[in-house]
């Protein structure tokens, strides 16, 4: 058995797949460990550039690109370490962090998962940490101006914007762009559950963790270089037809973890922001400011949501190992 599985999902992301595995074996030594990639059918040279550079990789070659949590599943059922770390294509390991939290878990029984403290290229912090979301952080966070939404209790909570990372802090929720789980925690279920096919997987996931009484902690001394929405799913939010994904999967979170009045209200309040901007989109294509590819796609990305248009298709994948 090794000490550390690596599950990498990516998709068109071949320069900082290229940096991110680097890291990873110029770093981690110390360990026994096996890396995934899982590539979700892109275009860019990536597999051909991980065969090439990075033979002892074990390469999965999807058809499709089937998202975030179905690939993770991949490589779950491919890892035979006794921890086994969702880490992001766009993501650089820096000197020993891989060791400290294999380190950590192996001290604190108690503890399901770790992360690591998250730095720009230039060093200094990147806060994407996050309690589990509530029903009235959702609506401050996403309808609220962000200067307004900052001051109020629920998104400061949310957003963990008041917590000191500088020590070993409890963090709920860290990002899907790196988390170390514990394998035997999920040996009987599902790692991921693929009814969030790329949105709310990793929040789905710490849920669970804590649902089996144990906790989720962050290292402020293992660090990992995040290039910002650089990665697959990160790119995704930018894009407005999956952005509709993002919020359906954010009802189905909370219709799965907050009860279906909760969902419902939420999908109210969301249907109500996707109406008044697509008002605003027409008003703007009337008087000229918007043109008409603009207003078209708002009314496609309104249509999405509520029609519930998943981006990513659930059936179960072929797939050829490498």
């Amino acid at each position: 058995m090794y000490d550390l599985s690596i599950i990498i999902v990516n998709w068109n992301t071949k320069d900082l797949l290229r940096k991110c595995l680097s890291s990873i074996y110029n770093n981690t030594d110390k360990l026994t460990f096996e890396v995934f990639v899982i590539d979700n059918a892109s275009r860019d040279g990536s597999t051909e550039m991980v065969e090439k550079e990075f033979p002892q990789t074990r390469l999965t070659r999807n058809k499709e690109n089937f998202g975030f949590a179905r690939g993770n599943n991949q490589g779950f059922l491919q890892a035979k370490g006794k921890y086994v770390l969702i880490l992001n294509p766009d993501t650089e390991v820096v000197n020993d962090a891989l060791l400290d939290m294999v380190k950590y878990l192996k001290s604190n029984e108690e503890v399901g998962a770790v992360s690591g403290r998250f730095i720009y290229p230039d060093g200094t912090f990147q806060r994407y940490y996050h309690r589990f979301p509530t029903f009235f952080s959702m609506v401050t966070a996403w309808f609220l101006p962000q200067n307004l939404a900052h001051k109020l209790k629920p998104t400061r909570a949310y957003l963990m914007l008041d917590d000191d990372f500088e020590k070993v802090i409890e963090v709920p929720q860290p990002a899907g762009a790196c988390i170390m789980v514990r394998r035997k925690l999920f040996l009987e279920e599902d790692f991921m559950d693929e009814q969030f096919p790329i949105f709310f997987g990793d929040v789905d996931l710490c849920r669970r963790i804590y649902e089996k009484g144990e906790k989720i902690f962050v290292l402020p001394y293992a660090r990992i270089i995040h290039h910002w929405a650089k990665g697959g799913s990160e790119q995704g939010k930018k894009s407005l037809f999956l952005s509709a994904e993002y919020f359906i999967s954010m009802i189905d979170y909370f219709a799965k973890y907050e009860g279906i009045i909760k969902a419902d209200l939420l999908r109210i309040f969301i249907s109500l922001g996707f109406s008044v901007r697509t008002l605003i989109f027409f008003i703007g294509y009337i008087c000229r400011v918007k043109n008409k590819e603009e207003f078209r796609y708002e009314v496609a990305r309104f249509h999405m949501f509520l029609w519930r248009k998943h981006v990513f298709n659930r059936k179960l994948p072929q797939e050829t190992g490498g």
